[in-house]
């Protein structure tokens, strides 16, 4: 299929960024899922680590695309990559094995964007794609009947759970990925895991997301992905975020941070008073409290989580016994 429209943008507003690495058998339907949005003022930038299997063949096909293949010492440095060829006021993350199911969603998000200042990132629901193609379950249920907290008031959410915003959607001011996603001098534990860093800091910055009740994407779920690949460097890297954003709570009621909301152009808006910490740990509460996940699963989900968990261990047990 031929995008020659997209050949032509040369402002675009809107920059999506797709990092690769040898995962060439789902790349072309990654790129269609891009390229067939209904909003076309975009461009679309590929960071491949120095594939060796189709990805460059598949690469050649598509003029529109922005690429370089070279290799990488770590995701922050692809990221980092894209970040640096960026054109657009506007950044969306699509991993190569991911998609968009909502072919409106770029319109979507430009549209919130350019109304609503005090707004510096837009989201929605994503949803699971097995290896083979099938739709499976949409992430973050619970928010049909409950919806999370909008900009400022979501800042409850995060301090109640450290919840982390979905990567394979958001769509996020560009001058606030580039001056907050890490890099060489941030936390190590954060260079490791960049999107938490990235969170991390749009959270304790002050930068107020914005949610839309629709799924918007999916994100394949395979044998060789990242989360797979890197889970014994990435997982200390993430119990570290949580560390972080705990501690962060704690230095606020503790009188020794002061908590700034900002708008989209980074201009402070507001800020957390002292007599307003009170309400705020209640909301915190509140969020810790009906957002339980014991509280949302029904009594047979829970019996069979409770029992996969104890066949887990006693097959571990079976594997190290002596752990």
């Amino acid at each position: 299929m031929t995008h020659d429209d997209l050949c032509n943008v040369t402002e675009p507003q809107l920059s999506v960024i797709t990092p690769s690495l040898n995962h060439g058998r789902f790349l072309r339907e990654t790129i269609e899922s891009v390229a067939n949005q209904s909003y076309r003022n975009f461009e679309h930038i590929i960071i491949d680590g120095g594939s060796t299997d189709e990805t460059l063949d598949i690469l050649r096909q598509y003029p529109h695309i922005r690429w370089i293949s070279e290799a990488d010492n770590s995701p922050m440095e692809a990221y980092q990559k894209g970040l640096s060829m960026v054109r657009g006021e506007y950044v969306i993350q699509c991993c190569v094995s991911d998609g968009f199911l909502d072919k409106h969603w770029f319109q979507k998000c430009v549209d919130v964007l350019d109304k609503d200042i005090e707004t510096a990132l837009v989201w929605g629901f994503p949803q699971d794609m097995s290896e083979g193609g099938d739709l499976l379950n949409v992430t973050y249920t619970e928010f049909f009947n409950d919806p999370p907290p909008q900009k400022q008031e979501f800042l409850a959410l995060w301090l109640a759970n450290g919840f982390v915003l979905p990567e394979g959607n958001y769509c996020v001011r560009s001058e606030v990925i580039k001056r907050y996603f890490p890099n060489e001098q941030s936390e190590k534990y954060f260079q490791i895991h960049p999107h938490l860093g990235f969170m991390y800091q749009f959270m304790e910055q002050g930068y107020c997301p914005y949610f839309l009740p629709m799924v918007v994407n999916f994100g394949r779920i395979h044998h060789d992905q990242r989360s797979q690949r890197l889970f014994g460097i990435e997982k200390p890297a993430a119990v570290m975020y949580f560390k972080s954003m705990k501690n962060y709570g704690k230095r606020l009621f503790r009188g020794e941070a002061r908590h700034y909301f900002r708008n989209g152009r980074s201009e402070v808006m507001g800020e957390i008073r002292p007599n307003e910490l009170w309400p705020l740990r209640r909301k915190i509460w509140r969020q810790k409290i009906f957002r339980s996940r014991l509280l949302r699963l029904d009594p047979y989900t829970l019996v069979l989580k409770i029992r996969n968990r104890i066949k887990g261990n006693r097959k571990r047990g079976h594997l190290y016994p002596g752990t």
